[in-house]
């Protein structure tokens, strides 16, 4: 039997919230499950995630379809509670996200430089999600540094740690190629009741 830190109100609360994502958030988070040799236990996740009335089968999940975002939240819920993963497991989840992702290698084709890439996270965004909104506050090319704001996209905090992961990455692959990439939650909605996730990039070369 496993515990969850979700109380069954709270499902419910996350449920009723609007908005879709793309499948492919699905699809890279059975990705990472599988390559830490763990693919055997994606089942006991679908089966967490039916017992929330959610019919998620990783297997039949279509990369560009859209589904609940919702439904992603509590996926992420359930894969850190049955394989018992810490925070730190789900960051390093979020981080292999865009390097398998086909949106995120679209992408990058377009828009390879840091500024560029920048210019476009709204859009970016958008590719992947119906709601929330990503603004970028600052770029500092001089001093390798990006400033970023998600705005009204509150469905859970473990979902801040698998973003400090995504950014990281994402900023990662764009040219030139940054030897280091730091990113970091300086401010939650959740934690002190700002209208925002403020995200803090750092690189060097």
């Amino acid at each position: 039997m496993y515990k969850y830190m979700i109380t069954t109100e709270e499902v419910k609360a996350i449920l009723a919230k609007e908005g879709d994502a793309r499948g492919v958030v699905f699809l890279t988070d059975a990705n990472y499950i599988t390559l830490r040799g763990q693919g055997q236990i994606l089942p006991q996740i679908e089966k967490q995630l039916a017992d929330w009335d959610i019919p998620v089968k990783f297997s039949e999940i279509k990369a560009m379809n859209w589904y609940p975002v919702a439904w992603r939240m509590l996926s992420l819920v359930a894969i850190k509670e049955v394989l018992n993963w810490t925070d730190e497991d789900i960051r390093k989840m979020g981080e292999n996200a865009p390097q398998v992702s086909v949106i995120v290698k679209l992408f990058f084709k377009l828009f390879p430089s840091v500024k560029k890439f920048a210019e476009q996270i709204p859009r970016y965004w958008r590719k992947h999600y119906t709601v929330g909104d990503m603004e970028v506050v600052s770029v500092d090319e001089t001093n390798r540094q990006m400033l970023l704001h998600l705005k009204n996209f509150n469905f859970h905090p473990l979902l801040c740690k698998y973003y400090e992961g995504y950014f990281a990455r994402a900023t990662k692959l764009t040219r030139p190629v940054a030897s280091v990439v730091t990113a970091k939650e300086n401010d939650c909605h959740f934690k002190t009741g700002v209208p925002f996730h403020e995200y803090q990039l750092n690189w060097t070369l």
